[in-house]
């Protein structure tokens, strides 16, 4: 049997799981508190919704980029260790959001959350790739994801119930205790888990790897890349709409539908409605799109991501609240696939791996972007005293959506009309 295809007898071992259950815990205590958040910076730290916005697109920028230096400081000290520092990390972050709600705790807190997350999450990806068996590395991040929306489920279910029992602020407190659990886990039953081949006991022999500054550098030549650089720039208009559920939709429906709207349950709607459908609707947009070049997928999905924006304003209730979130599950489904095909698709002959690296880039430009523009957006239309315009400021970010989308479509006739002529 050839190492690429599955061995039916070979079985994940026991640090697969317990690497499983830890991204579990920090999803729940991750989910379940930033869906919440922006009403806990209001109403609990006193922020106006400038600084909201402000804080939280830097709170995301910051944790989409340190997986960078994260990472590589991982690859030194143990995959083990790393996760001590991230759980100790998060665990110090959510207490001191618990019992010091101040702007300066709260804030320094944040970052220290984002930073935490940096440690995590090549850790956790890289013991799925390490300890997967030949030829099951898919069915391991298979596993994985769920996982990713298990602990989403869980964590929102629960900040729900805290928040309606008890108040927004005791939300954290079960967001320290999924970080100790997970920290537990880390400290007593994962095992460092060794490369392919190794045997358990035996030190790992350290393969070479780039040090920080070569990873930089690396990345600084990828970026002058013209094209790929504004395939990066013009993606990123989709995750600043994905991120409006978390910066804008709280605010939204607690002081314009109803203040004890289950807003932690209608965001279950995407993850509920991909785990429903997506086997369904990814097989018929794929048979729909299949003449057309990858980036029209791309240009579709981002087009149903702009109607969910629409919809959202359009109809100011609970309802469409609901019809909205399943709205962009059906975008999420259209867009990501091809993402990566495309991703992949313009990096060079033997750099695929430092473009792919870069990956993350689109998401912590659209999530700070969007912090920029949700918080005066929100003063401006969405105040808590006076008249509102939730139409308006929805339909705001649609159109922000389909500017991206029109760039997609731009992007894709341009290039490919260069490849033609190239071919030719």
């Amino acid at each position: 049997m050839s190492d690429s295809e599955p061995n039916a007898r070979a079985t994940f071992p026991k640090t697969f799981y317990y690497a499983n259950t830890i991204e579990l815990f920090e999803r729940m205590a991750h989910y379940g508190f930033y869906i919440g958040l922006a009403i806990y910076l209001r109403k609990i730290v006193g922020m106006s919704d400038v600084e909201i916005g402000f804080t939280l697109g830097n709170f995301r920028f910051v944790g989409s980029l340190a997986p960078i230096p994260c990472g590589a400081v991982a690859d030194r000290i143990s995959f083990k260790r790393s996760l001590q520092i991230a759980f100790v990390g998060y665990a110090t972050a959510y207490a001191t959001i618990l019992f010091l709600p101040k702007k300066g705790f709260v804030i320094g807190a944040l970052f220290l959350a984002a930073v935490s997350g940096g440690f995590l999450k090549p850790v956790i990806m890289g013991t799925v790739v390490r300890t997967s068996p030949p030829g099951r590395q898919a069915e391991g991040f298979a596993v994985f994801y769920r996982t990713v929306n298990a602990g989403s489920v869980v964590g929102k279910t629960l900040a729900y119930v805290v928040r309606l029992l008890l108040s927004i602020r005791f939300v954290a407190a079960t967001s320290v205790l999924a970080s100790l659990a997970a920290l537990a886990i880390a400290t007593f039953l994962y095992e460092e888990p060794h490369a392919a081949g190794e045997l358990a006991g035996e030190a790992r022999e350290k393969e070479k790897k780039p040090t920080f500054t070569e990873l930089l550098r690396g990345y600084g030549e990828a970026l002058k890349d013209l094209k790929f650089t504004a395939f990066l720039l013009i993606f990123s208009g989709y995750y600043f709409m994905i991120e409006q559920f978390y910066m804008t939709f709280p605010q939204y429906v607690t002081r314009h539908i109803d203040e004890k709207a289950p807003l932690e349950i209608i965001t279950l709607i995407n993850p509920a409605t991909i785990a429903v459908a997506g086997g369904v609707i990814g097989k018929s947009v794929m048979r729909f799109m299949k003449p057309a070049a990858p980036i029209w997928t791309n240009v579709l999905g981002v087009t149903i991501a702009s109607l969910s924006m629409f919809v959202m304003g359009a109809i100011p209730t609970i309802a469409g609240a609901c019809l909205s979130a399943a709205i962009f599950a059906v975008a999420e489904m259209t867009f990501t696939p091809k993402f990566y095909d495309q991703l992949g698709s313009l990096a060079p002959k033997g750099k695929e791996g430092m473009y792919m690296g870069l990956a993350f880039l689109p998401s912590a430009i659209g999530a700070w972007v969007g912090g920029q523009v949700s918080g005066p957006l929100i003063k401006m239309y969405l105040p808590e005293k006076g008249e509102r315009n939730p139409f308006l400021i929805w339909s705001i970010y649609a159109i922000l959506g389909l500017v991206c989308a029109f760039a997609m479509a731009v992007f894709g006739k341009l290039t490919s009309r260069k490849e033609t002529s190239a071919s030719a």
